[in-house]
């Protein structure tokens, strides 16, 4: 990614005295308190904070940059570049990105970005922290075509999540295809398609031998009896081949707002893994936001890569809007996860998000 970043630097170092270039910084503090029996889940935390930059080169030519920070007591990376990308307009219709970027594959993953005051809920769906490929290096193609009223797609080529941020260090890797559909105003509907190839399927930089490692992107974290089996037998360290269909639904009448995002993903051509999340949100007051969530992930026992099982969460929430510009959520949520061990426990979290 050097290469583009110098590019980037030396575009918006040339343009700056004549265009306009957006900063924002957004950040969050969180209060959780469960009834498991980890001192850990008992905690105060400042978290994610996020630097957002934006801005227009040329008439054609615009960038995007967001990078984050977060403590060493939460994780080793403590600053990120998240996001990188050049995006040149070919006509009122078409577009063309190069660069780090977020997915197409479902409306959160490219509507929201690492701020959580945007974010609907506390977190992230349950499927961002295992199959969702959050972030992909490479070119996009992207438009919305005048006359198919309301359609719109998204292609990308790209490095594949296997290696990282090299962009195409073995070539084209990924494929996302990706539709729109915005009948009216209020609802707003995605379909897409994403392959990747997992390369070393057991050693590769995203998998590790045993236990959660927090990881995002795809966050190949786990290893069952079946794997060792897999790898005694001589093909453990084949690449294979990884799929994800996913369908979205975004609507906000104003008083109500609601979100689904159902995906199915498997690995090697093997059986299909589940997930589906919901959201269902009512307006109270012009400041006040009571919600429901529902959240599913669904993992076979043939799975080869991941670990096998069912987690599930579901909760309430209220979301108080203090100011424009800062966010209070609280969520009361039980979480039943029988994937690595057994996690049957009840969470009280508050969120306090902020942006500027």
């Amino acid at each position: 990614m050097v290469p583009l970043v110098a590019l980037s630097a030396g575009f918006t170092a040339g343009y700056t005295e004549a265009q306009d270039i957006n900063a924002n910084f957004f950040s969050h503090i969180e209060l959780t308190n469960s009834d498991a029996a980890r001192a850990s889940d008992r905690e105060a935390a400042w978290g994610e904070s996020a630097l957002f930059l934006t801005g227009n080169l040329s008439d054609k030519l615009s960038f995007l940059a967001e990078s984050t920070f977060q403590a060493q007591e939460y994780r080793e990376d403590q600053l990120t570049l998240e996001r990188i990308r050049l995006r040149y307009e070919l006509n009122r219709d078409h577009a063309i990105s190069i660069g780090k970027m977020h997915t197409p594959v479902n409306y959160w993953n490219d509507s929201y970005h690492h701020g959580r005051f945007f974010y609907p809920t506390i977190n992230r769906p349950l499927v961002f922290g295992r199959f969702i490929p959050v972030h992909e290096a490479g070119i996009r193609l992207s438009g919305q075509p005048t006359d198919i009223t309301g359609f719109g797609y998204d292609v990308v080529l790209g490095t594949g999540q296997s290696e990282g941020d090299d962009l195409f260090a073995r070539g084209v890797k990924s494929y996302t295809a990706s539709l729109t559909w915005t009948p009216n105003a209020e609802l707003t509907t995605r379909m897409s398609y994403y392959r990747d190839e997992i390369l070393d399927h057991l050693n590769n930089p995203f998998h590790s031998h045993g236990g959660h490692h927090g990881m995002d992107d795809m966050g190949h974290g786990h290893m069952d009896d079946d794997h060792e089996m897999h790898d005694a037998m001589g093909d453990g360290n084949a690449d294979i081949p990884y799929e994800m269909l996913s369908w979205s639904a975004y609507w906000d009448s104003g008083d109500w707002r609601a979100l689904t995002e159902l995906s199915a993903n498997r690995t090697d051509s093997g059986d299909w893994n589940q997930s589906a999340f919901q959201y269902l949100g009512r307006r109270l007051t012009d400041s006040l936001m009571a919600y429901l969530l529902l959240d599913y992930v669904n993992v076979g026992d043939d799975e080869i890569h991941f670990a096998s099982g069912i987690d599930k969460r579901m909760g309430v929430g209220l979301e108080w809007f203090a100011r424009e510009n800062i966010s209070v959520k609280s969520e009361l949520r039980s979480r039943h996860a029988h994937t690595d061990g057994h996690r049957d426990d009840t969470e009280i979290q508050v969120q306090i998000s902020f942006g500027f």
